[in-house]
């Protein structure tokens, strides 16, 4: 009882019907539930009402005016997801797996993504410095002082984190689990950078969808062409949506790996392991295999 009445002056709803239905010998509609709570404390849901969460609505112009990157590590083994995406069109303007994030690493995918779609006139990231160098570019770029790049919580950036769950769901997940098997099984140690070498000779596929009809249509409507200076009038908030939450986690920088196979070991795993090799153990079998080549050539 004591926990109800608690539950009555805090407006817990959810707990309320939750401590009324477990026995089945007390049934209250949902409708007299609520009178109930507006008369105790009529007030305090008024004000909580005020306060309500509300949406921000995506306020960027065209195609190329901003881009969201960041990179993920749901793998976190030495096998990093660097991705950008356009916000305007959702179009993905680069996807790499890379054995690291330092911010040469990051800048390299990114321009690969400038070569191929155009330089963006802003980025937003997170506070990660594996981006410092692609803010340098940008501010080179761009200039500095407009908002060339902008830079906040992970959580203000929602339209690459959107993608970063289409990744896995399509295309990471099948190595998530498959590793933690591995590991399970005692064949693969995330902590020896043999493994990962060996590993890296199962090529990890990537995926790229995005809307291209959307992209195409962006650029022919409203090209960016030599715009430098689009006014924007609140930069914290540019390319934010959705309902925005104070959560903010450091990353470490991961380095590449230290351990490097010699030539004649390299010329070995090309021989064993080739490319086009298909698998018929979910490349288990091409990892024990080049595993146990490493091994031989790093033993001698």
């Amino acid at each position: 009882m004591s926990r109800l009445m608690t539950s009555l002056i805090f407006n817990r709803y959810k707990e309320i019907v939750g401590l009324l239905e477990p026995g089945g010998s007390t049934i209250v509609q949902r409708s007299r539930l609520r009178e109930i709570l507006h008369h105790v404390d009529d007030n305090g849901i008024q004000d909580r009402r005020a306060g309500r969460l509300k949406r921000r609505v995506y306020n960027v112009q065209g195609v190329n005016h901003l881009w969201h990157i960041d990179t993920n590590h749901k793998l976190v083994r030495n096998f990093i997801i660097a991705g950008g995406i356009d916000g305007f069109s959702r179009f993905i303007t680069f996807l790499r797996c890379i054995d690291n994030n330092k911010a040469e690493t990051v800048a390299s995918c990114f321009l690969e993504g400038v070569n191929e779609f155009g330089l963006p006139l802003r980025v937003r990231s997170d506070k990660g410095m594996e981006n410092s160098k692609v803010a340098d570019f940008m501010i080179e770029r761009r200039g500095a002082n407009r908002g060339s790049m902008i830079v906040g919580k992970s959580v203000h950036n929602q339209r690459i984190e959107r993608l970063w769950r289409d990744v896995f769901d399509g295309v990471l997940a099948y190595y998530y689990e498959l590793f933690y098997f591995m590991e399970d099984e005692g064949l693969l140690d995330p902590l020896e950078e043999i493994h990962m070498e060996a590993w890296a000779h199962h090529r990890l596929r990537t995926a790229k969808s995005s809307p291209i009809r959307l992209w195409l249509a962006g650029q022919m409507n409203n090209p960016i062409g030599t715009q430098n200076d689009l006014a924007v009038e609140d930069e914290a908030f540019y390319g934010v949506e959705g309902v925005l939450f104070d959560e903010e986690n450091p990353r470490p920088i991961y380095h590449n790996l230290t351990f490097t196979p010699s030539h004649e070991c390299r010329t070995e795993l090309q021989e064993q392991c080739p490319s086009g090799w298909t698998s018929t153990a979910y490349g288990m079998d091409v990892f024990l295999t080049a595993l146990d080549i490493i091994h031989s050539f790093h033993e001698l």
